[in-house]
């Protein structure tokens, strides 16, 4: 087992969706969890007459807190504030972030590499050259891709399924649930529609999470 994990969300919720459960099972575990949140998810709405960036920066953050605190996870938590959906003009920029915390025995936790994503890609992408000059495993964990459940015969050789019990299953469960400003429409019109739509949910939330690795 590692002796910390960090992880790296491009959005709030990408934590929750994709690794709540072995968030849950570190906790337990007593090994120390960091988040480092590279945006602040500003421009799920960029559309909205409802609200604005800077709203949604404020109302997002409050959400992953509530979310953690649900899941019953302390962490150390790291906002870089990088410009939501332009994380691939600041790889650098994340990597130099990364760089401390980043070193043997450490595990890093990341959007798999061709999650279908740009900021999931470009958060991998950086991750990935972190971990190989750190010597830190990398666990990638697919979202958007499993979400779509294409792509299978790319995985790489190394993975493993984490199968939830019902206890964490519904604890992640509710922490996703915190996240009503990309679950819930912000107003009437179609632009302040869901983000995340229930029929994807319901594939996020199926009791399964699976890691990557190379």
């Amino acid at each position: 087992m590692p002796r910390r994990v960090v992880v790296v969300a491009p959005h709030p919720d990408d934590e929750v969706l994709g690794a709540a459960g072995l968030l849950q099972r570190m906790q337990t575990l007593a090994i120390p969890i960091s988040i480092v949140a590279v945006t602040d998810g500003e421009a799920s709405h960029p559309r909205s007459q409802h609200i604005t960036p800077a709203e949604l920066r404020g109302r997002r953050d409050a959400e992953r807190r509530a979310a953690l605190a649900t899941l019953g996870v302390t962490v150390d938590l790291l906002r870089l504030g990088l410009p939501d959906g332009a994380v691939e003009r600041h790889e650098d920029r994340l990597a130099c972030a990364l760089v401390p915390l980043v070193g043997e025995g450490v595990a890093v936790i990341a959007p798999w590499c061709r999650d279908g994503h740009p900021d999931h890609e470009a958060t991998a992408r950086a991750a990935r050259a972190v971990c190989a000059q750190g010597r830190a495993d990398l666990w990638e964990v697919p979202i958007w891709a499993k979400v779509r459940a294409g792509l299978q015969e790319d995985r790489p050789p190394g993975h493993s399924t984490l199968v939830l019990s019902p206890a964490t299953l519904a604890r992640k469960r509710a922490a996703a649930a915190c996240f009503e400003s990309q679950l819930h429409p912000l107003g009437p019109s179609v632009v302040d529609g869901p983000v995340v739509h229930a029929d994807e949910l319901a594939v996020l939330l199926d009791g399964r999470e699976e890691l990557l690795w190379r």
